[in-house]
Parts: structure tokens; C-alpha cells; sequence
């Protein structure tokens, strides 16, 4: 390598301040990369989410030890787990601080958004959530590969396709990344005679 290298590329030397130090640019990235990322994780045509005032704050109230970057996975992480056209909540950013884990950050965000629901009812929402997020991990670490991924989690692959039947998930052919299925689009059905029998 040329020893004046350096020099010859140092021109003109931007001292670009940690993002912790410029919240105000905070929104503008979270949305580009929920842009980027629900394009380029979810099927053509699904209604974008939307960040919520409350995530926002959340988002600009966070300390981003890793900065960009930090904001970038937390941001691509909420655009695979949540459902198309809702409203991004902070319990959905999954954010944590410093040797805290995603379930010990704020203990009572999660549970204070079930406290108006019945005892099931607040019990089928966490289980399907969990799944949900389970599976989409699951299948994204296997890189698609259905095989492994039943392997990771210690069950068999009829009970994993079943799991991603439940919630309205399959693998995308492309990418191997977990998306929404599609809705299937009805037969049109026959005209019926005035006799009840059916009509070519």
C-alpha cells in the first residue's frame, strides 16, 4: 500500500456526531429504513405499517450504543415481525439497554397493552405473538431451509408448516425469508340452472 495514501484521500475531513447527539434526524431514518426493509422483506402491494408518536419518542429517547447501524437491525427487525398497515408500537421495537434482554427492557409495556382483555384472550394474543415472532426468526436464521429449521427447534416439519399455515406465513421461494401468504383468489363458481342443476 502507497504511504501517502491517506493524504491523498483525506481531503476534507466531516466530523459526523453520534446519533444519541442528533435526535431530531432519528424519525427521518427510521422511516427510510422501514421503507427499504418492507420492500424488500414483504409481498408487492402490503400496506405499509406506521410508526406510532409513541415509538418515535421511544426510538429518539434511546441511548444507540451502536448507532446507525443499531437503528438500521432494530428497524429491519419490526419490519419482518409486524402485520402489514398496523401501528408500530415501542413494545414492538424490542429496544434494551445495556446487559438488559428484550423481555427484561420495560416488563410492563407488553402488559399494560392486555390489561382491558379477558384472562384468554390476553393469553391466545401472547402465545400467537410469540409464535409468530418465533417462526420468523426460526425460518430467517435457516436461511429458508425448512429442514434445518424444524431441527433448531426440536420439532418436525408438518408441525412447523402447520405453525406458518396458523399465522398466514410461508417462505419465500427468492429470498428464503419469511413473508405473508398471499390470500388465495376464490374459483369463480358456476350459474345454476332453474332446476338447481349447474350450467356450462
Amino acid at each position: 500500500m502507497r504511504e501517502d495514501l491517506y493524504y491523498r484521500l483525506r481531503v476534507v475531513p466531516i466530523q459526523v456526531p453520534p446519533l444519541r447527539d442528533r435526535p431530531e434526524d432519528i424519525p427521518l431514518l427510521a422511516e427510510y429504513f422501514l421503507s427499504t426493509y418492507w420492500i424488500r422483506h414483504r409481498n408487492k402491494g402490503a400496506p405499509f405499517p406506521k410508526l406510532s408518536d409513541a415509538a418515535i419518542r421511544a426510538l429518539c429517547g434511546h441511548g444507540w450504543r451502536g448507532n446507525v447501524r443499531e437503528l438500521q437491525n432494530a428497524i429491519e427487525h419490526v419490519a419482518v415481525i409486524v402485520e402489514p398497515g398496523t401501528e408500530i408500537r415501542p413494545e414492538d421495537l424490542q429496544l434494551t439497554g445495556e446487559g438488559e434482554s428484550p423481555a427484561t427492557a420495560n416488563p410492563a409495556s407488553l402488559i399494560s397493552t392486555l390489561l382491558e382483555e379477558s384472562y384468554h384472550a390476553a393469553r391466545d394474543r401472547v402465545i400467537a405473538q410469540f409464535e409468530r415472532q418465533y417462526l420468523t426468526w426460526l425460518v430467517n436464521r435457516a436461511g429458508g431451509n425448512m429442514s434445518k429449521a424444524a431441527r433448531i427447534a426440536g420439532v418436525d416439519r408438518t408441525t412447523l408448516y402447520r405453525l406458518m399455515e396458523r399465522h398466514g406465513l410461508q417462505r419465500s421461494p427468492s429470498t428464503g425469508w419469511v413473508i405473508e401468504r398471499e390470500p388465495a383468489i376464490p374459483e369463480p363458481s358456476l350459474p345454476v340452472g332453474d332446476g338447481g342443476e349447474l350450467t356450462p
